[in-house]
């Protein structure tokens, strides 16, 4: 079975800012993958680049769907960033219908499926900007999983949700991923997330250091993935 997604060297320099040093990474078909680090560790500017956003510095990305990166990729992956940005005058049902225009991937069925999951039904009248910040992650989730592609993004998308939110939208994830499809989830929360992953990143300032497998990590550390990330960023120095 083909990877998914591989990543060979992927740096990226701002000005004055060297964000990501040398990442390699590589996705299977049917994997939810943590991307897992504290703030400003290049979690998001990895995220960009992997959805065609950013351009790398140097290095390589190759899609299983062998299309080039940039606008062709950015039509095959579904992309939730840390903030989702609606128009103002946009209501809840408006962003379904604007999937719907947007992407020939969009499913009506799964948008159904989340709204209710999601208990977005109630709202669905209401301006976009009138939500709560909790709502408005759980309408970007939703939105996000309507499309029924390959590789679905996630960033820090727990952020700012109550205990009984944070539970509907990881019930989400595992219940609307497609088969076959992976799912990389970025995110500094990792006790909330880590018994629906699969495998792991550490993203440490702009360096993977630390990847694997999450059952081979419990048994052979006999660590949660939350232990093995305290353990393995204290030694970095990072937390």
């Amino acid at each position: 079975m083909e990877p998914i997604l591989k990543l060979d060297g992927i740096t990226k320099q701002f000005v004055g800012c060297r964000a990501l040093q040398g990442v390699n990474m590589t996705i299977e078909q049917g994997q939810i993958v943590g991307l897992l680090g504290p703030n400003a560790s290049g979690k998001t500017t990895l995220m960009k680049i992997i959805a065609g956003l950013l351009q790398p510095t140097t290095g390589t990305r190759q899609y299983y769907y062998s299309v080039e990166p940039g606008l062709e990729a950015r039509k095959k992956v579904s992309f939730c960033p840390d903030t989702m940005v609606f128009p103002n005058w946009m209501k809840v049902q408006d962003v379904f219908t604007f999937y719907e225009d947007m992407y020939p991937d969009y499913s009506q069925e799964r948008a159904n499926e989340l709204i209710n999951i999601l208990e977005l039904y109630e709202v669905r009248n209401k301006h976009v900007k009138s939500l709560s910040k909790g709502m408005h992650e759980r309408l970007s989730l939703a939105s996000t999983f309507s499309r029924k592609t390959s590789l679905y993004l996630l960033d820090e998308p727990l952020d700012g949700i109550d205990p009984v939110g944070k539970s509907k939208v990881i019930n989400a994830i595992i219940a609307m991923q497609p088969e076959g499809a992976s799912t990389l989830i970025s995110t500094h929360l990792v006790k909330d997330i880590e018994r629906v992953l699969t495998s792991v990143f550490f993203l440490s300032k702009g360096k993977i250091i630390f990847s694997g497998d999450c059952d081979k990590i419990r048994e052979e550390r006999n660590q949660t993935i939350e232990q093995a990330y305290l353990e393995v960023f204290t030694n970095e120095g990072s937390v």
